[in-house]
């Protein structure tokens, strides 16, 4: 018993000096200091920040900016419907909105970053209104929220700070329903107004309703079919595998450089949550530097036969011979009955079961459609083959009899292999058709 005592003792004084040297100031003391080195953090180089704020997880996330001051004054700029909301009564398209409030670390289990006067551009989401439906869909995904509103945060618990040559970043846990969220610091040159205006730019260009769904393509070859894009809602699915009985909702946000899911995500063994945009618009994920988010093939979603293609055959979108094709049809036209060229488009015909090139020309009121029968045949990726019917519709051949050059395009798209590209490869609403042997001559596509 003596030698446990003994023991006993000695191992309480080697805890409390152990203690002691780690804890050499009080709780009180230290959170103190915390709420102070948070807030140096916060005001320290202009003191502007992006925050990737959610407000619960069945709605998608928003981008505000966020500059801090010193005097305990923050201005909160964003653009969102819900901000269109407060400024108009409507919630169908997004608007910008800048406010100056008050801001704080205050101590509670740690530091918490609190906005503690009313925002109406920030603290909306907090209020417990009825969040109207848009478009028939309550933004809750139908969930009668009544006196509860969006279920958003406004005090954050500050859990890490992270300095690094890619920027400094703040993670934060919303205080009363526990969202992770991040923030980094930006220029505090930047504009407010501009900036948001190009995270709303930057959505637009990632998800476009005119094509159904993209793909999450992952390094093993698998890809997983991402539906809904447009409303950051994504809808997904494993390719090979049932979508009524698979598929998962996941909330992600459009940030000024990419796109990130609201928590980390596996899939078929790989993690992944944020998404970089790349030059030729697909994104990349930063955290394995190999899954990436596109469109399907070229090929495929130019041979969709439920999409519409038109050229307007003018300026940039011809190229080669086909300038030269088309500035001779519109002078046939012109001599044959004072008619002008408008436009071709590219359409799948059920009942025939076959595509057709058409050509809109108008004279005075009326409009007439001279119409090809095609044939595309996807040859690669990112190449199709065109052939063409002898014959095409009874006015198509009236027209070709009469305005050679008019044949002469159809024939050109047919002579040959057609290489496929477009400025984005997540949303190709573009798409450009380029002879194999010649890259000069070129069509431009626009998804109708």
């Amino acid at each position: 018993m003596l030698a446990l005592v003994a023991l006993s003792s000695l191992s309480l004084a080697s805890c409390k000096n152990e203690i002691e040297d780690i804890f050499d100031e009080d709780a009180i003391a230290r959170l103190d200091k915390a709420k102070a080195q948070y807030s140096d953090i916060l005001t320290d180089k202009g003191g502007k920040w992006q925050l990737e704020y959610y407000a619960n997880s069945n709605e998608q996330g928003y981008i505000y900016l966020m500059t801090f001051a010193q005097d305990g004054s923050v201005t909160i700029s964003g653009n969102n419907k819900w901000i269109n909301y407060v400024q108009s009564g409507s919630a169908n398209t997004p608007a910008y909105g800048s406010q100056v409030s008050m801001w704080e670390v205050i101590a509670d289990n740690g530091p918490v970053l609190s906005f503690n006067t009313y925002n109406k551009f920030f603290h909306l989401f907090a209020d417990p209104y009825d969040i109207p439906s848009v478009g028939g869909v309550s933004s809750q995904d139908d969930v009668n929220e009544n006196g509860y509103g969006h279920e958003g945060d406004y005090e954050f618990d500050i859990m890490k700070y992270v300095e690094s040559a890619a920027g400094d970043t703040l993670f934060l846990t919303g205080k009363k329903y526990n969202l992770n969220m991040i923030m980094t610091r930006v220029p505090a040159t930047v504009d407010d107004e501009v900036y948001m205006n190009e995270v709303i730019a930057m959505a637009d260009s990632f998800f476009n309703a005119k094509v159904p769904q993209v793909y999450i393509n992952l390094p093993n070859g698998v890809r997983w079919v991402v539906k809904n894009g447009a409303t950051s809602i994504l809808k997904m699915f494993r390719e090979d595998a049932d979508e009524i009985s698979t598929a998962e909702n996941h909330n992600v946000i459009i940030t000024h450089d990419g796109l990130s899911f609201m928590d980390p995500l596996t899939i078929d063994g790989y993690t992944i949550q944020n998404f970089i945009r790349q030059a030729d618009g697909s994104l990349l994920c930063r955290d394995d530097n190999q899954t990436t988010m596109t469109a399907d093939h070229l090929s495929t979603v130019l041979t969709d036969k439920n999409l519409t293609w038109r050229c307007t055959l003018s300026g940039s979108n011809c190229g080669g011979r086909y300038t030269d094709l088309v500035a001779q049809l519109v002078d046939e036209l012109k001599a044959y009955n004072k008619s002008s060229l408008q436009y071709a488009q590219i359409a799948y015909l059920p009942e025939t079961d076959v595509y057709a090139l058409s050509f809109n020309i108008k004279k005075g009121s009326v409009k007439y459609n001279p119409t090809y029968y095609i044939t595309m045949d996807v040859t690669g990726n990112e190449q199709v083959k065109f052939s063409a019917a002898a014959e095409g519709d009874k006015m198509g051949e009236t027209y070709a009899s009469k305005c050679p050059s008019i044949r002469a395009i159809v024939d050109a798209l047919a002579s040959g292999a057609l290489n496929l590209s477009t400025n984005s490869l997540l949303a190709p609403v573009n798409m450009t058709t380029a002879e194999n042997d010649n890259a000069a001559n070129f069509l431009v596509w626009n998804l109708q």
